[in-house]
């Protein structure tokens, strides 16, 4: 049989492998995984550089674990969470995980605050994953914070501008100075935004919370 290589764009290590069972590790049960099998090592490098090969014998096979996922073709794939050891007020963390799709480069980003919300947690890892992508691209960003999440994509955000930042009840909204800016950062963007449950298993959801943690103890004992 010949020889096929397999490239994994969005999986859990990127990379070109040299047999299914290999790259099936890589992307079964990853959210989002994106991945291909070419004839030759050197298309599949291309491939993973931006540059596409549709001919019959090839296929890209989309794989959601949660099918709330995006599976339209992104420039970048984002994991955010936040924490907050005593919320509200206590020590905080953030973390995102930004995967360029096109090349594979994956990028950990940390943060935290010594007294917080795990809501300005969830919000600012966003923030900084977005804010830390310069072009305007195109983004998956994946998260368990609903209240991030839904301000998109129920237009929470739009009806608290036009009530110029009043929710419903006319109370102040909260975290404004945070979503301007991250509405700042949207609209820059063109973001499908996807929830994941958290601590269900999730590989990138499960590693964003462990360092967001971590960064909200090391805030804790400063």
């Amino acid at each position: 049989m010949k020889q096929k290589f397999y490239a994994v764009k969005v999986g859990k290590t990127p990379g070109i492998y040299n047999s299914w069972s290999d790259c099936e590790k890589e992307v079964k049960g990853f959210n989002g995984a994106k991945f291909k099998s070419f004839a030759t090592k050197n298309e599949a490098l291309s491939w993973l550089d931006g540059k596409d090969f549709s001919t019959e014998t090839n296929r890209i096979e989309t794989l959601n674990a949660d099918s709330n996922i995006e599976t339209t073709e992104t420039n970048f794939l984002i994991y955010t969470d936040g924490s907050c050891l005593k919320n509200p007020g206590g020590a905080g963390g953030w973390a995102a995980i930004v995967t360029n799709t096109h090349t594979g480069e994956i990028k950990e980003l940390t943060g935290g605050e010594k007294a917080t919300t795990n809501n300005r947690m969830e919000l600012s890892a966003a923030l900084f994953a977005l804010s830390s992508i310069k072009n305007p691209s195109t983004i998956t960003l994946v998260t368990d914070s609903e209240y991030l999440k839904n301000a998109f994509t129920k237009n929470w955000l739009r009806n608290w501008q036009k009530r110029n930042w009043k929710t419903a009840t006319g109370a102040d909204v909260k975290n404004r100075d945070l979503w301007e800016k991250l509405s700042f950062e949207v609209n820059r963007h063109k973001i499908y935004f996807s929830w994941v449950k958290g601590h269900a298993g999730n590989p990138q959801n499960e590693r964003c919370d462990f360092l967001a943690k971590n960064e909200a103890k090391l805030r804790k004992n400063n």
